[in-house]
């Protein structure tokens, strides 16, 4: 992609270092070491010649971190999607708003470990010790947490529609709060009189029967209660120098990736749009997968096939940017609004669109294979060659969207807005008696 200088500012805060910053940018030296040879980093840690371990904000997706040394290391929203941290230590470290989407951490401690607010959909966990750790408001949907050891670990709020805890130790866990605890499986899990459920009460051996839990009968101990409050972490001043190229006769640091500063704090970016209109960075084939940029202004941008799979956008704003060919495979685009956009040859296969605008957009040959596009604003939306196969467009409003030669094989289109403006895939405008098939509803008249 083309090379762009960001505001002075923020380049400096990422050459200046842990020390000077708190730690806003991981050390870039340890992250370089972790991720070339962990045998050397365990040396490091047992000689004590790096004390402070600042891994904050580091890109460690699909690393092989098996049998690293990381206790008490900071790594605050560090990427680790994907990673394999078999048989790790994290003892003590610090994972608060961490990405471990997918990872392996079999066998592994992390007792003690702040992972409050973690995102750790479709990690594999069995056999980890989680003793003690916080993991309030984290994210285990899916999680296979099995013959974990979850005594005295602080869970409220956390997530865990479809995770598995079979013959996990619950055993002082607090679960207050959790969200869909129901739907996760328990069999063979140990819980005591000091397991706080859901709704704040002790359990009982009646509930673990229920649940296919096992009751282990122990004193009654006061409730674990940990801080889950928000880290306070340095905000970035993003007024600095309007864009130039920087070039071999131009003296001075290299330029920033936008994609940086954009995925480490999303109201930093949106402040720098904000102040600096002008500056647009061409993010042309960024790979933005797995991303949390929720409310993201990336609005009037060029972003020509980029990646955004799996990534969480929603209420991001790209009204009017450049999207032809860009792939959003399992994406969050709740309230995403893509007013005006150019999506063509695009690829939401399974993303989760409700809501999202889409009108006037320019979605030729996109791809919204399982999407759920429910509610969504489609109107006057040129959705030639689209393939909506097994996609659920319930309630959005077609009218004026140009659907000729779209594929609707299976696709779901219950209250769907049409009207005589619609365009179906023959060609033809549409009829009541075209919508009515389909579950939808007609409107003679535009309003």
């Amino acid at each position: 992609m083309k090379k762009i200088l960001l505001p002075a500012t923020i380049v400096m805060l990422c050459q200046l270092g842990p020390a000077s910053v708190n730690g806003y940018c991981a050390n870039q030296a340890q992250v370089n070491q972790l991720r070339s040879d962990v045998a050397t980093w365990n040396s490091m840690r047992s000689n004590g010649s790096e004390p402070v371990i600042d891994l904050n904000y580091a890109k460690l997706n699909d690393a092989n971190l098996n049998d690293a040394d990381l206790h008490d290391a900071s790594m605050i929203k560090a990427g680790l999607n994907g990673a394999a941290i078999n048989r790790s230590n994290l003892k003590n470290a610090n994972l608060y708003l961490a990405k471990l989407k997918r990872a392996n951490i079999k066998d592994a401690s992390l007792e003690g470990a702040n992972l409050v607010k973690t995102d750790m959909r479709s990690a594999c966990m069995s056999r980890t010790n989680l003793r003690s750790a916080n993991l309030a408001m984290a994210d285990l949907r899916w999680v296979i947490l099995d013959e974990v050891n979850l005594n005295s670990a602080f869970l409220e709020k956390a997530k865990l529609f479809g995770a598995t805890l079979k013959s996990a130790d619950l055993r002082g866990a607090n679960l207050k709060g959790v969200e869909m605890l129901g739907q996760a499986n328990l069999t063979g899990a140990k819980v005591s009189v000091n397991t706080i459920l859901p709704n704040g009460k002790r359990a009982t051996s009646l509930w673990a029967s229920i649940h296919g839990a096992r009751f282990i009968k122990e004193p009654e101990t006061p409730a674990v209660v940990m801080d889950c409050s928000e880290i306070s972490l340095p905000e970035i001043n993003t007024v600095g120098i309007p864009e130039k190229p920087n070039d071999s006769t131009t003296p001075g640091p290299p330029a920033l990736k936008p994609q940086i500063i954009l995925e480490q704090d999303v109201q930093a970016w949106n402040a720098m749009r904000t102040q600096q209109p002008e500056l647009k960075p061409d993010m042309e084939e960024e790979d933005l997968s797995d991303a949390s940029l929720e409310g993201a202004d990336l609005k009037a941008l060029t972003m020509n096939n980029a990646t955004m799979d799996g990534a969480d956008m929603d209420s991001a704003d790209f009204s009017g940017s450049r999207l032809a060919n860009t792939s959003w495979k399992r994406a969050d685009l709740k309230s995403a609004n893509f007013q005006n956009a150019d999506l063509t040859g695009a690829n939401f296969e399974n993303a989760f669109m409700r809501g999202a605008n889409l009108s006037n957009a320019n979605l030729t040959g996109a791809r919204f294979y399982g999407t759920r596009v429910q509610d969504a604003n489609m109107e006057n939306a040129d959705m030639q060659n689209v393939n909506l196969f097994n996609a659920d467009l319930t309630g959005t409003n077609l009218c004026g969207a140009d659907l000729k030669n779209a594929q609707l094989m299976d696709t779901i289109l219950n209250g769907a807005h049409i009207s005589t403006s619609t365009i179906t895939p023959s060609g033809k405008p549409a009829t009541r008696s075209w919508a009515v098939l389909r579950g939808a509803r007609f409107t003679d008249n535009e309003k």
